[in-house]
């Protein structure tokens, strides 16, 4: 038994280990964390079978004397050296000291974290078959709650990982103020969360090329440009929060909710790759452009539901600037990924 406690255990750290490497050097994935947590249970139950097979070793090694009776060397003061040094670096995590922050600097978290999308406190997402959901809540219980219903173009399958896919749609849901600047990024779907670039569906693309529209907003938080370069003009805004309160009771202005979806692999006739650099063209794996709704949020009306609409597209490849473009005489099934979506206030 112990034989294969001990090949099992072997085969789970290495698996553990290069878990762990992928979640230190690459972008943050689901799939990564789920290998990590769940090999890291298994890494946990065989170390412990393990040792419970050593308990001999232990009680023999701590005693202060041998089989002679002579005073054995070391005895209970083999567990002080590793106490000290496991509580050092225990104590160097807590309070981030030497080495930690060095070996943390080394990390894709630490060396992208401007282009890192997360999501402010106060908001949570739900993601079901016919719905997306997504909930942003103050202190004062104020909340605006979007709930995105999918139309007959959206595979509510394709939402969720498949062990053969990364095909994945991709979603962005944001807010801006009545003069078109971002205020803050609700939702970003993971695979254009967490990294510039990525394969969708076995494609290399950036997440420019698939939410144009709001990539080029995120570059007011960023203080990244879409294609890396540094925004020396206005830089990464230190305040970007979302207030609720503020925007609903304060702002005459009011602002504006905003949703993008695009979905892989829906060229028509006019928008794919085989079109020569035109209008019409688009990466392989883009299909049509991403479709963008929108609606204004008025605080001066006192409605409690809104109903978005859509406003127009991010465009083909030659026109990813962060602009919209109403003409959508081209865009087809793509109108259709999105049923409606409901917005529902409470003010505080």
């Amino acid at each position: 038994m112990k034989h294969y406690v001990n090949f099992t255990l072997l085969v789970a750290f290495i698996i553990l280990i290069s878990s762990a490497l992928l979640r230190f050097f690459q972008p943050f994935s689901l799939a990564t964390t789920r290998v990590h947590i769940i090999f890291g249970f298994l890494v946990l139950i065989t170390v412990a079978l393990h040792l419970c097979s050593r308990l001999a070793y232990f009680t023999k090694m701590l005693k202060a004397t041998n089989k002679t009776g002579k005073s054995r060397q070391g005895g209970i003061t083999l567990i002080f050296a590793p106490v000290i040094v496991c509580g050092y670096f225990l104590g160097a995590c807590m309070w981030n000291g030497w080495p930690v922050p060095e070996l943390l600097s080394w990390g894709y978290e630490l060396r992208n974290r401007a282009i890192i999308f997360r999501p402010e406190d106060g908001t949570q997402t739900r993601h079901l078959e016919d719905f997306t959901q997504v909930k942003k809540t103050t202190s004062d219980q104020a909340s605006i709650f979007i709930e995105i219903e999918w139309g007959e173009a959206y595979d509510p399958v394709a939402q969720f990982p498949t062990p053969f896919s990364n095909a994945r749609p991709q979603i962005a849901v944001w807010a801006e103020s009545s003069v078109g600047s971002l205020i803050e990024t609700f939702f970003v779907s993971e695979e254009s969360a967490f990294s510039e670039s990525q394969d969708w569906g076995d494609n290399p693309l950036d997440r420019v090329d698939i939410l144009p529209i709001w990539r080029h907003q995120f570059t007011l938080a960023s203080g990244v440009e879409p294609d890396g370069q540094i925004d020396t003009f206005s830089g990464a805004t230190p305040e970007h929060s979302f207030s609720v309160e503020k925007y609903l009771d304060e702002d005459p202005e009011g602002f504006y909710i905003c949703v993008e979806v695009n979905v892989p692999d829906d060229g028509n006739e006019y928008y794919n790759s085989n079109q020569k650099e035109s209008d019409g063209y688009t990466l392989p794996g883009i299909g049509q452009p991403s479709v963008y709704f929108s609606t204004f949020v008025d605080p001066s009306e006192n409605k409690k539901y809104y109903l978005m609409e859509y406003v127009g597209h991010g465009g083909s490849h030659s026109q990813q600037r962060g602009e919209i473009y109403y003409d959508s005489s081209h865009i087809s099934s793509a109108l259709n990924i999105i049923e409606k979506v409901l917005i529902r206030i409470k003010r505080p």
